[in-house]
């Protein structure tokens, strides 16, 4: 008889087993992914850490179904907390948790202690509250929270996993997942591995194949006894130095069998019937297996039954879980599997569907009908996988894992003509099925495949007759489509034709509200308006708040050419927001108003509104998917206001991969206008450059297209190359068919207008479109004045634009004027006036390190005879963040780090004080420790008391 053999040795991973330790002592490391193929020992692995923790941390392990990808979602952390409600305590939970949790859904006790889960919990507030958890638990303990198998969770799983890896700011928690990285292929799993190892904070272990030797030394734990050399070269050859192989090898020295299934097959010899057959019908369950399921399927006496599990984990053929088993290595499972004729699988299948129709309450409610689904369809019961599919799929969105619910919903379509009777079995048609199916690709992001439902769902609709289905379908691909980049194209329109003006609907209010926002940045500002007013008439007969607040917002958008209008609409704007209690909702309305604000040239207002946007988004967790426009708009704010050196130590701080392409294009043209201005070509080329391969041809990035070519436009006049420039300004009337496409952007036209008057060879329709384009804001006033002061010349029209650009606060702009302005003023013969003009100008520019601004009011005043006058050291340039060293050289942003860090506050904490991502903060901590040569944030504040660093922080903030 053949017993699994199980090596009690821990051999070849004491360098992984350090590296573990390591992280877990390390308060910068979040998280540890274990990458390795089936059977290397990633398990072994983190089980040997766990451990040798000892009792006072917390261990908490979850592990993901083999089916995961189409059961229950965020099975792996269900099990998570109701292990940790066995530890703790339903009461203990409760006492950190809100009342009416959205945990309360997965646990029983914890909604007859705290109250059921409120109707609108959604998978964000789920994340949170899981989030929130683990760091008030690591508080009074560490805590390690290990994820089986992530290769096979399923979405919703992967999607929190990665949101607690970029959330988690307590440093008392330390996240271990196992993975094989053959199985992530170029689907989800492989993008999330990638944007994990981005992470400053996540460590990656990928145990290797044992050597020669410490094959050997598998070899003598196994046989207990020295192996002989020619075995273990064989065993090493054979396994690959794979320890599962090594295991599986050394009971079958001389006849190794020639395939990996005949190999693991060869450890069923000598199992008794009861435990074969009991091992037949869980490989069919699948791993992990439910004792209860099990036993219903194996037909046996419970003593038989008990006892062919005794043998079975005795053979180390499987494990015990809490809830039932597991399989010890999948390969076995699939080999026995394999093994089984197809005809037995079909009918084990077919038992364990009529076990799980009459045994409801066998298991969690979505996972029973993922199951049922996925056995009926195995067993040929193609009506029982269709029925058990649909129900799966309403569970499914029920809890938020639209993702499951599109893959069940894709079973359903694909079963659809093979079940004559679907129409009546689901109470639904073909159509109805692909509604569903388009609302679960917009749900979960998946775009192209929605885009495909909504073209077959149109294809069989008669809108003439279903005006309202086509109207819905019509909108749910324009949404679709402006995904993409492309813009929702005439869908809108097409959407609003067939919805009923009376009675008024809330989906012809979502309509005439995107309609808005669409028109806002094509440009047609009146219309604009009218959606908008529409849309608020819609959302106020309804009672609709958000789409109030929306509505609003919009209106406010399309009024930017009137401050104390737009002001208006937005404070009822976020009244609505407020009343809606819908966080999102009230983040596009202050991403909305700083949009605006920042037009205007209220600089200050702008930025003020954008740290209230990026508290809101810290504090409703939402930093990752709001936060990058919010930063767009303040890196752009500090470049207008000239505060150059917080502008790029927010670029700098900003994890560039992870934001999406338009928002780090336009960090990127912030970054290239300042190094522009401050002398360094290369980098404002470089910079420029990437920004151009990230703007796609969608109309959504005309904006930020003109402004790139404005960059080009000076790059090439900063290097003196005039034809170039010319050549710049005319590809930009090509892009845009006309000077007239550009009066839909005035705020970006007006410096390629003001350029045009600059540069010899401009095309004359850029040059004299200054006269119809409008001022929409006084930073256009401004810009027009500057193209008044090139046509005419003259000393009074400089003063009058220098005059403009300091009512903004624009420094840079200012000194522009005023450097032209002194070179008038001379040409006519005040050089009064041209010494003032020039010697303020050169302030400004020694102020921001604006170099060739300095060199020309340098040249200016050899030529002319002027001076220059005495630039107090107030005014010199402020370096860097990264070229300036003060006490253990640490940066300014540092020193605010630090006093943060001394006064006890988390990552999180201090991410929220500086508006920053956890993960930056995170960052910033760890090179502080480094800089000050301490190991921890407590001696890190030891070290700032003793050499009254804080003070020198505190003087760093009062200097900024």
């Amino acid at each position: 008889m053949g017993t699994f053999p199980v090596s009690s040795a821990f051999v070849g991973r004491a360098g992984d087993l350090t590296a573990l330790e390591n992280a877990f002592a390390d308060e910068q490391t979040s998280t540890v992914l274990i990458g390795g193929e089936a059977g290397i020992g990633k398990s072994r692995l983190a089980g040997e850490f766990t451990s040798r923790l000892g009792q006072n941390v917390l261990v908490l392990v979850g592990r993901c179904p083999e089916f995961g990808a189409d059961g229950v979602p965020f099975a792996p952390f269900i099990a998570v907390m109701r292990s940790l409600e066995r530890q703790r305590g339903t009461d203990d939970l409760a006492a950190l948790l809100p009342g009416h949790p959205a945990l309360a859904q997965w646990m029983p006790r914890l909604a007859a202690r705290a109250g059921p889960a409120t109707p609108d919990s959604d998978p964000i507030r789920l994340s949170g509250e899981i989030l929130t958890l683990l760091e008030q638990l690591a508080l009074t303990q560490p805590v390690v929270l290990v994820l089986e198998d992530l290769h096979w969770a399923d979405d919703s799983s992967r999607e929190l996993f990665a949101f607690l890896v970029a959330n988690l700011a307590q440093n008392q928690v330390l996240l271990v997942a196992t993975y094989r990285p053959a199985e992530a292929g170029g689907g989800p799993l492989r993008r999330l591995i990638a944007e994990l190892r981005r992470n400053a904070g996540v460590r990656v272990v990928s145990p290797r194949p044992l050597t020669r030797h410490e094959v050997g030394r598998q070899l003598a734990a196994l046989l207990g006894r020295e192996p002989e050399p020619g075995l273990i070269t064989r065993v090493a050859d054979r396994s690959g130095g794979n320890p599962l192989f090594v295991e599986a090898i050394s009971l079958s020295p001389e006849e190794i069998p020639a395939g990996l299934t005949d190999l693991l097959l060869t450890f069923l010899a000598g199992l008794t019937p009861g435990a074969r057959t009991v091992l037949e019908v869980a490989a069919v369950i699948g791993s992990p297996v439910r004792h209860e399921l099990l036993a219903e399927a194996a037909e046996l006496p419970q003593a038989a039954l008990y006892e062919a599990m005794r043998e079975l984990v005795g053979r180390q053929l499987m494990l015990t879980t809490e809830t039932g088993y597991e399989f010890r290595h999948v390969l076995i499972r699939q080999a026995i599997y394999n093994e089984l004729l197809p005809i037995e699988r079909t009918a084990l299948h077919a038992r364990l569907a009529k076990v799980l129709r009459t045994r409801t309450s066998l298991l969690p409610a979505g996972a029973h009908s993922a199951e049922l689904a996925h056995h009926a369809a195995e067993a040929g019961d193609l009506p029982g996988a269709l029925a058990a599919s649909w129900q799966a799929a309403g569970i499914a969105a029920a809890a938020g894992g639209h993702s499951q619910r599109l893959g069940q919903l894709e079973r359903v379509l694909k079963l659809w003509d093979q079940v004559p009777q679907a129409p009546q079995l689901l109470a639904t048609t073909e159509l109805g099925v692909l509604e569903e199916i388009v609302d679960a690709c917009a749900r979960s992001g998946a775009v192209e495949r929605g885009i495909e439902a909504v073209d077959a769902a149109l294809a069989m609709t008669d809108t003439s007759a279903d005006a309202r289905r086509g109207a819905r379908l019509h909108h749910r691909r324009a949404s679709l489509l402006s995904q993409t980049g492309a813009g929702p194209g005439e869908d809108l329109q097409r959407a609003l034709q067939l919805l009923p003006a009376d009675p008024p609907t809330l989906e012809r209010g979502e309509v005439l509200a995107e309609l808005a926002v669409t028109r806002v940045f094509s440009g047609d500002a009146n219309g604009a308006a009218a959606d908008a007013s529409a849309a608020v008439q819609v959302a106020e007969q309804l009672g609709a708040a958000a789409l109030a607040a929306r509505g609003y917002a919009y209106l406010g958008l399309a009024a930017a050419h009137l401050p104390g209008t737009a002001a208006g609409y937005f404070i009822k704007a976020r009244a609505a927001a407020t009343a809606a209690d819908d966080p999102q909702t009230l983040l596009n309305v202050v991403t909305w108003e700083s949009s605006v604000l920042l037009a205007a040239g209220s600089y200050q207002a702008a930025i003020t509104t954008i740290q209230q946007g990026l508290r809101i988004a810290h504090e409703t967790f939402r930093f990752a998917e709001s936060a990058p426009v919010l930063l767009v708009k303040w890196a752009q704010a500090l470049t207008a206001l000239g505060r150059w050196p917080q502008a790029l130590s927010l670029v700098d701080e900003v994890e560039l991969q992870e934001l999406p392409p338009l928002s780090r294009a336009a960090l990127l043209l912030c970054h290239a206008q300042i190094a522009l201005a401050q002398g360094d070509p290369a980098t404002a080329q470089s910079t420029a450059t990437e920004a151009g391969k990230l703007l796609g041809g969608g109309q959504w990035a005309r904006q930020y297209r003109l402004q790139l070519r404005a960059v080009q436009c000076l790059l090439a006049l900063q290097q003196g190359d005039q034809a170039g420039a010319a050549q710049v300004l005319a590809e930009t009337m090509s892009e845009n068919d006309s000077a007239a496409a550009l009066t839909k952007h005035p705020h970006e036209a007006w410096p390629l207008v003001v350029l045009a008057a600059r540069v010899p060879n401009a095309p004359a329709a850029l040059v004299a479109l200054a006269e119809s384009l409008p001022t929409a804001s006084p930073v256009d006033v401004a810009q027009r004045a500057v193209f008044l002061a090139h046509a005419f010349a003259t000393a009074e029209r400089w003063d009058d634009a220098a005059s403009a650009w300091h009512a903004l606060g624009q420094p840079y702009d200012e000194a522009q004027s005023l450097l032209a302005a002194a070179q008038a003023h001379a040409a006519e013969g005040d050089r009064a006036a041209a010494n003032d003009a020039l010697q303020a100008a050169a302030q400004i520019a020694s102020a921001l390190s604006a170099t060739p601004l300095t060199d020309t009011a340098v040249r200016l005043a050899t030529r002319a005879r002027l001076s220059l006058g005495h630039i107090p050291a107030d005014a010199q340039p402020e370096p860097h963040d990264g070229d300036r060293s003060t006490g253990f050289g640490l940066t300014p942003r540092e020193f605010d780090v630090l006093r943060l860090v001394a006064e006890g506050k988390s990552n999180r904490q201090l991410a929220a004080e500086l508006f920053i991502s956890a993960n930056t903060a995170g960052v910033h901590v760890s090179r502080i420790l480094t800089k000050l040569g301490v190991a921890s944030r407590t001696q890190a504040a030891a070290v700032a008391h003793e050499h009254k660093l804080l003070a020198q922080a505190s003087r760093e903030a009062a200097g900024r």
